[in-house]
């Protein structure tokens, strides 16, 4: 027998798929792996479970009560609070029907009724609290015109009252937040970034089947509880995610990824709210797991965010951002005092390539390569100005040339000082001279990023 259950259309997309991926929990454990399936219908979702309503029932009467009758999980849930999580406890006594789940809720709701449409009684309605839906917190603001005078204990009369930020006072039935209590603790990634709490939640836009419900409920734990010292913008939470979670890779294909931050002063708010399609991304982590190697060392303690944030430009916009821009941070960035790192060779590839679309010929021109490596020289003692000169050089101007040949006088220098650098040959300088008059930007971008990676062989000097 194949049961269909409906999520409630409450509007809010984190919280709608939270309570269909606590539904679909309760039913893989129900009908197993090869009985449950998620189906998006445009505003909420059909579970699919090959089990009938009564032994659904037994199993979500079992499976909250082992998880849910305690104070750990909603204590330990980011965005709810101390003064909420009392009301997402499940007693003894308690018993939940899913058979409010068996009918589409599509009727239109006042303002005053439960955002699940669900009028279960007053004993069983609980607040809706950021920690099972950001989208109720209203937008930090600076000049604090949004806070509210609250009592500190609500039920003793002359309580103090302190400022709090407000949420949306709608309510949600008890049965809905328990799922997406276990739909967050099952599908939902969190970790702290310096100090705010990131919730990355997978939302499919297409059907997601057992296989890929029992990966996506397994692969949360590796980042949980994850600590990351640097301060990171927003947008590039993804990159974090996948270099931490490279396998997610393989199975969430077909997935947005909603991003929520928190942060905790004077109880829970949201910092901000973001849903990236994650196609993009797949391109960048499967091309190379040096990749995400150059990921892993900008998350590091003593690296800065720019060069992240120019890396997922270069991915999510492609030619806006500056490839070669990207190549100068990321040297700087992750380099010490005593070593000069370089970019992985696999890594450059990808943005030659992918990003730049720069033809083959040009990436693997003897004449480039040469007089990169003379190039390289000079980066890797710090000294970057010939670099970004090169860099930020345009066609309409003799800046690429003199630059080179500025450059090539100093290493004629440092040669006969018997320092150990390569010089290209007059034939290799023309044939970049050559191919600049043909294609300057492609020439230029693979002068300059080659010379800030590491060589694809060994070289003699």
């Amino acid at each position: 027998m194949t049961t269909v259950l409906y999520t409630p259309a409450t509007g809010y997309p984190d919280l709608e798929i939270k309570i269909a991926y606590g539904l679909a929990r309760v039913a893989f454990e129900a009908a197993g792996i090869d009985g449950v399936r998620i189906i998006p219908a445009g505003g909420y979702y059909q579970v699919q479970a090959n089990a009938d309503p009564n032994r659904l029932n037994a199993v979500f009467r079992i499976l909250s009560r082992r998880l849910l009758a305690s104070n750990y999980i909603p204590f330990s849930t980011p965005g709810i609070t101390s003064r909420s999580a009392g009301n997402l406890i499940v007693k003894p006594d308690e018993s939940h029907d899913l058979a409010i789940y068996l009918q589409p809720q599509l009727d239109p709701r006042h303002l005053k009724t439960n955002v699940c449409g669900h009028e279960l009684g007053r004993d069983q309605t609980v607040s809706n609290v950021i920690g099972l839906t950001a989208a109720t917190s209203f937008p930090k603001r600076r000049d604090g015109l949004d806070v509210q005078y609250q009592p500190v204990d609500p039920k003793q009369r002359g309580s103090p009252r302190i400022p709090r930020r407000p949420t949306n006072p709608g309510k949600i039935c008890k049965t809905c937040a328990l799922l997406a209590l276990t739909g967050t603790w099952f599908a939902t990634c969190f970790f702290t970034v310096q100090e705010s709490r990131i919730m990355v939640i997978p939302v499919p836009r297409r059907q997601v089947d057992g296989l890929q419900l029992e990966r996506l409920f397994s692969y949360q734990h590796q980042l949980r509880q994850k600590y990351i010292s640097q301060q990171l913008p927003l947008r590039v939470i993804p990159l974090l995610f996948f270099s931490r979670v490279p396998s997610s890779a393989d199975f969430l294909e077909g997935f947005d990824l909603y991003v929520v931050v928190l942060s905790r002063q004077q109880g829970y708010h949201v910092d901000g709210i973001l849903v990236l399609p994650v196609a993009d991304y797949f391109n960048f982590v499967r091309w190379s797991p040096y990749n995400l190697a150059a990921v892993d060392l900008l998350l590091r303690g003593d690296a800065k965010s720019a060069a992240l944030a120019e890396l997922n430009r270069l991915i999510c916009t492609g030619k806006p951002a500056d490839p070669a821009r990207f190549a100068r941070l990321y040297t700087e960035e992750t380099s010490t005092g005593e070593y000069t790192n370089l970019l992985y060779y696999q890594t450059v590839e990808y943005l030659l390539k992918e990003v730049a679309m720069i033809k083959p010929e040009i990436i693997e021109n003897r004449s480039i390569g040469s007089l990169a490596r003379t190039l390289r020289y000079f980066i890797r003692e710090k000294k970057y100005g010939y670099a970004d000169d090169i860099r930020n050089a345009r066609r309409d101007t003799r800046v690429f040339e003199e630059t080179i040949a500025k450059m090539l006088r100093e290493a004629k220098l440092r040669l006969e000082q018997k320092e150990k650098i390569h010089l290209p040959s007059d034939e290799e300088v023309k044939e970049v001279f050559r191919l600049a008059n043909e294609d300057f930007e492609s020439t230029r971008l693979a002068l300059v990023i080659l010379a800030f990676s590491f060589p694809a062989r060994v070289e003699d000097a």
